[in-house]
């Protein structure tokens, strides 16, 4: 302990010496010119939600790794996956688990070598039956095909979009004040017929209440599409993505970059709706998953 004291004592004493003398100067130099070189210790935000792992969810696996090749190195089952670090030394794997994914299981394979094994929840997933009486909206006519092509490969080039944008903040305040109506991954039937899960989260709301961005984003997609009404996609970055549905009128333009809690648009009942309602999607590396997830 004396030593310790002595040491500080020094040191103490020579930092005193220091200022006193032009070698400041120098130090204040040196340091200015390291600012600018590159550094190994980049932080990114893993604020990523814990694990929620079922059909429909997110993997949030924690390896403690620097391996700078894992992503090559590394299996997911045949999940996609990226990482997020917030130091060199630890890393978090991040996976969306599709809504028809029929495994119970996930097998993490590093190099060739099992090292890890992940159970899948058996998640229930209700019955939705809607009556909707535009039949043209039911079963679109031929002359409409085209158009819903069109806008299918829109709506997939956008949810696909991955940036580079590190995660600042990945929990979410509910885009519109408004009742649950239908939730994440039940199972449509529409006028009686089998139809695609749903895959969105749907809020019943007043007509023309405001819709906010749940989360800082840009506008990378706009339109009036046959199904969805008016729509609005943003990119949250790292391939996490969202689109709000059956609008009455968008609050934004393309390309606009946006603060969490400003408005994107209005709630409204354009598309195939029965009701006024926000039709709100979240994807991750393309997969559309629950965006319950994800709210704070």
């Amino acid at each position: 302990l004396k030593q310790d004291f002595k040491k500080e004592k020094f040191l103490l004493k020579y930092l005193i010496r220091l200022m006193k003398s032009r070698s400041l100067v120098l130090l204040i130099c040196l340091l200015s010119s390291c600012a600018n070189l590159p550094t190994l210790n980049k932080k990114e935000s893993c604020s990523f939600p814990i694990d929620k792992n079922y059909p429909g969810g997110l993997v949030n696996y924690f390896l403690k790794s620097d391996d700078s090749d894992l992503k090559n190195k590394l299996q997911m089952g045949n999940l996609k996956f990226t990482i997020c670090r917030d130091d060199d030394f630890n890393a978090n794997i991040l996976a969306p688990i599709p809504l028809t994914y029929s495994k119970n299981k996930i097998e993490v394979i590093l190099n060739d070598e099992l090292i890890d094994t992940l159970s899948i929840e058996n998640k229930f997933y209700r019955e939705s039956r809607i009556q909707i009486q535009n039949k043209d909206l039911v079963n679109p006519p031929s002359s409409m095909q085209e158009r819903i092509e069109r806008e299918y490969l829109e709506g997939l080039t956008a949810k696909n979009t991955l940036s580079s944008s590190d995660f600042k903040q990945t929990k979410m305040d509910i885009p519109v004040t408004g009742i649950t109506s239908s939730e994440f991954g039940v199972r449509r039937f529409i006028n009686g017929e089998p139809r695609n899960r749903h895959i969105g989260l749907d809020i019943a709301a007043n007509e023309g209440e405001p819709i906010r961005a749940p989360l800082d984003g840009k506008v990378i997609l706009i339109g009036n599409f046959f199904y969805k009404g008016n729509v609005v996609y943003l990119d949250h970055g790292n391939g996490l993505v969202s689109s709000y549905s059956h609008m009455s009128e968008e609050a934004v333009v393309m390309n606009q970059s946006l603060i969490a809690g400003e408005v994107l648009g209005y709630v409204g009942s354009t598309g195939r709706v029965t009701g006024p309602h926000l039709h709100w999607e979240v994807y991750f590396l393309g997969i559309p998953i629950n965006p319950e997830i994800f709210i704070n």
